[in-house]
């Protein structure tokens, strides 16, 4: 299947989630930042399902904890191209 490759300024808001004795604690405050990358989709509900652009978010904040990430935006979008292999 062919997908569209786009280059962006993704924004969005992540929080710590830390677990005490098995129960899961996660932070009260978000802390928001933005991240220039190459996207799959110019729609905010299917970033989330993004495996290669989580991980890296991820990597971004290197945390030993769980890393909760929630997109708020997407700015600057530019079509790069169709491509049949990606990732």
């Amino acid at each position: 299947m062919r997908k569209e490759i786009y280059y962006a300024k993704v924004e969005y808001k992540w929080r710590i989630i830390r677990f005490l004795k098995g129960v899961s604690k996660p932070s009260k405050s978000w802390s928001s930042s933005s991240y220039e990358t190459c996207i799959l989709t110019n729609k905010v509900s299917e970033l989330k399902q993004d495996m290669y652009l989580l991980k890296n978010l991820r990597l971004k904040h290197k945390s030993r904890n769980d890393i909760e990430i929630v997109f708020t935006d997407i700015k600057n979008a530019k079509y790069l191209t169709m491509s049949n292999d990606v990732y």
